[in-house]
């Protein structure tokens, strides 16, 4: 399961593994939030017994204060570190992380060297990358050698610029060449929607795949990849939800309203919700609310 930014908290990444998911990782975690102890900050950094194998995955451009983050995620019980070097998010990129690394080549290798360094083999270092900043460069096939020569163990490429953000479709053209010119694993992320295109992008020579919004509200989604499970009925993707629901408010309390509100339309597309029980959710505003509409759900469903 790759990591989100806002939804791959602890209720999230559990859900995933009870179909399959073999990787889990955090939300995307700020080196300088840890560095100054920012109280939000510290929230990304919990993980339970049933979270591992988990990935820490951080960001930040001065290398010195990247590495002094890895080790605290260590500490937090992270059991791989992940740098990002993908995000297209412009507060982001302003501040010289992220996808802005891509034309700073210099500087994202001295962060994945002193990463490696500070964990000391501790854990292994991976990075995310986007295939390069504007649409059609392939900065990722210069920068990545570089990033194994400073010691990293494997690479994830989402397959799009960062200038796309989410839209068009991933070339993972890029992934196969990238996979073929490195002797480390090489990670496969954008469009794996499905056991199809999964098997496509394996062909490619990748050596695992991450998936990332097809699991949003469809976390059988493992499922069907590994094994080639069909989805299931609606009762027990409804039964899903409620438990997820569940953990979600037992962490975030009444939180849990705004952060489920990222998800309902996604449960929606999945068939999970009609259009109608979506939009009711939608306007709930208390986590009594919440509840209620879903036990009305689950009733119409036994």
């Amino acid at each position: 399961m790759a990591p989100l930014a806002g939804l791959t908290t602890p209720p999230f990444r559990r859900s995933v593994r009870r179909w399959g998911a073999g990787l889990v990782h955090t939300e995307m975690i700020s080196a300088c939030g840890i560095h100054y102890r920012n109280r939000r900050t510290a929230e990304y950094l919990r993980c339970g017994p049933d979270d591992h194998p988990i990935g820490f995955q951080l960001f930040g451009a001065d290398p010195a204060i990247v590495a002094e983050a890895a080790g605290v995620c260590l500490e937090a019980g992270a059991d791989l570190i992940d740098i990002n070097m993908a995000c297209p998010v412009r507060k982001v990129l302003k501040t010289g992380a992220g996808a802005a690394l891509l034309d700073d080549p210099v500087r994202a290798a001295d962060i994945a060297r002193a990463v490696v360094e500070a964990v000391a083999g501790a854990a292994p270092v991976t990075v995310k990358l986007r295939t390069g900043v504007r649409v059609g460069e392939t900065t990722v096939l210069e920068l990545a050698p570089r990033l194994v020569d400073a010691g990293v163990s494997a690479l994830t490429l989402h397959a799009r610029s960062a200038t796309q953000l989410y839209r068009g479709v991933a070339d993972h053209s890029v992934t196969g060449r990238l996979a073929a010119a490195l002797e480390v694993p090489v990670v496969a992320s954008g469009d794996i929607t499905g056991r199809d295109a999964c098997e496509r992008v394996l062909e490619g020579g990748v050596s695992a795949v991450a998936v990332a919004r097809a699991a949003l509200g469809r976390p059988w989604v493992f499922a069907e990849l590994l094994d080639g499970t069909p989805p299931p009925p609606v009762e027990r993707r409804v039964a899903e939800l409620r438990r997820f629901f569940g953990e979600v408010v037992d962490e975030r309390g009444e939180r849990s309203v705004g952060y489920l509100r990222q998800l309902w339309p996604r449960f929606r597309r999945s068939g999970t919700l009609t259009r109608s029980q979506a939009e009711s959710l939608m306007r709930a505003s208390t986590v009594t609310d919440l509840d209620i509409l879903l036990r009305s759900i689950a009733a119409r469903r036994d």
